[in-house]
């Protein structure tokens, strides 16, 4: 896989969510253009329940050729497989040669072997970080992932959790036009604390943003709050103890 195949390839499903398109759609060109990245066969089943996504009930919402859908629906139905494995334990699962499938699911390995595969790689569909369902890789040969390609199928399984879970939205230009104000908001919030941190630590405006990234990172949070507690603590004559120092 060469980088610039899976940039077009992402590239043109990323078109294909802001055009106003059904999920389903959306999903089917995933996997296709998830499988022809990856010279592959690609499927994506998830939990029915986003509650309680240990219960044992699994839908395919999507599967980029009819032996993909059928693996997919057969691990579903025995309850064993890459998809439930990577759901439940939230992880990245590769499974590769054919002694290994058959050691790790009796059943489910087998079937993948009759299919012509030889190796299986699955990665959990997230929504604010917890597992739902799975993207799962099927492939001809035995191999694992390159790096470059678990970014791709990374990237693959992010974008089909943001499909899945935003299915049948539509969202007016009214409800656009309020999150470009709010996002146009919240950058004002942060070069305004950018100024502050420039007047206090004589940096300048790169600087001073790296200063409140580190801060988010250090504390888990977002941006825009560490603008806001920089913001409150100049208004009231103050600065956080985090910005004194060199």
């Amino acid at each position: 896989m060469s980088r610039p195949t899976a940039m077009a390839a992402l590239t043109t499903t990323l078109a294909t969510l802001a055009a106003e398109q059904d999920a389903v759609s959306v999903l089917n060109n995933l996997v296709r253009a998830c499988a022809d990245t990856l010279q592959a066969d690609v499927g994506v089943l998830v939990a029915e329940d986003f509650a309680e996504p240990t219960v044992d009930r699994f839908d395919l919402l999507a599967a980029s050729s009819h032996t993909a859908g059928s693996l997919e629906l057969y691990q579903a139905q025995i309850d064993e497989g890459a998809c439930k494995d990577s759901m439940l334990e939230d992880d990245d699962l590769s499974v590769v040669g054919d002694a290994a499938l058959v050691a790790r699911w009796p059943r489910f390995g087998p079937s993948v072997l009759r299919s012509g595969r030889h190796a299986v790689h699955a990665l959990p569909m997230r929504w604010r970080g917890r597992p739902f369902g799975a993207l799962n890789i099927f492939l001809d040969s035995a191999h694992p992932l390159t790096a470059d390609e678990r970014v791709a199928a990374r990237a693959f399984a992010d974008l089909a959790a943001i499909t899945t879970v935003h299915a049948g939205e539509r969202i007016d230009m009214e409800a656009v036009a309020r999150a470009v104000r709010t996002t146009a908001e919240q950058r004002a919030l942060v070069e305004q604390a950018k100024g502050v941190v420039r007047y206090l630590r004589g940096v300048d405006a790169g600087d001073a943003f790296v200063i409140l990234e580190r801060r988010a990172y250090a504390t888990s949070g977002a941006i825009t709050a560490v603008a806001q507690e920089v913001l409150d603590a100049a208004e009231r004559g103050d600065r956080p103890a985090w910005l004194t120092g060199g």
